[in-house]
């Protein structure tokens, strides 16, 4: 299932595996892929094994419950890998699998507020541009995550949508760090649509692809909702 949102935005409810061959290689790819935590450990002590056996009882997702699809596999970026920019979220989980050259990326989600003598909670990402190494830093733990950038009418308001939900102000973070300023911007993985409100509210062309028919019915309505409010410019019109 195809549709769209603006006549910028489109996505497909879909398989992306199934679609990456027909993209065009001059495309910017910026996406936060299943990288195999399920697989990885042990879903923190409960049922069974991985957030699959720890869920396994849950039928309706919930930012706390949901599975993620092909989580419970390590992660292979190579066919992500011949886009004229890549940027891919998770990177420390295999990084291993990615090319020597390009730049590491951290988004410290921790700000200096937890505990005293504790390590700062990162994740990283991998870009394919020549960057300097940057530090994006945004509040994101629990309830007490920071809400600028979300575009909330109400912050009390505020909840989680995807289990794996990245902040609007750091997909817009991303877009400007890689250099993306034009073109079309492919995210085969989309979640809950973070990077499509960043790239709307960037005037970019965007293309997401999610496989979870709940979480792209999320995405399209929270894009419809991002959508319908306007801009009072567009900077790549």
């Amino acid at each position: 299932m195809t549709e769209r949102i603006t006549d910028r935005i489109e996505i497909v409810n879909a398989d992306c595996y199934t679609l990456l061959d027909a993209w065009p290689s001059d495309a910017a790819l910026v996406t936060d892929p299943p990288y195999g935590i399920a697989y990885q450990h042990s879903g923190g002590g409960r049922c069974g094994r991985g957030l699959e056996g720890a869920h396994r009882f849950k039928k309706k997702h919930s930012p706390k419950t949901c599975r993620i699809r092909g989580d419970e596999h390590p992660f292979d970026p190579s066919p992500f890998l011949r886009f004229a920019v890549v940027c891919l979220w998770g990177a420390d989980k295999y990084r291993l699998r990615l090319p020597e050259t390009g730049t590491l990326l951290a988004w410290d989600k921790d700000c200096g507020k937890g505990p005293e003598g504790s390590f700062c909670d990162c994740e990283y990402a991998w870009t394919s541009t020549k960057t300097q190494r940057n530090i994006f830093r945004h509040y994101w733990r629990g309830l007490c995550c920071s809400k600028q950038g979300e575009g909330l009418d109400n912050p009390n308001q505020f909840r989680r949508l995807h289990v794996s939900q990245k902040p609007i102000a750091l997909m817009e973070w991303t877009l400007k760090t890689c250099g993306i300023r034009d073109g079309l911007v492919i995210d085969p993985f989309m979640g809950s649509g973070s990077l499509g409100v960043a790239c709307h509210r960037a005037g970019l062309q965007y293309l997401g692809v999610e496989i979870d028919p709940e979480h792209y019915a999320t995405a399209k309505a929270r894009l419809q909702r991002e959508t319908a409010q306007g801009l009072l410019f567009m900077p790549n019109k």
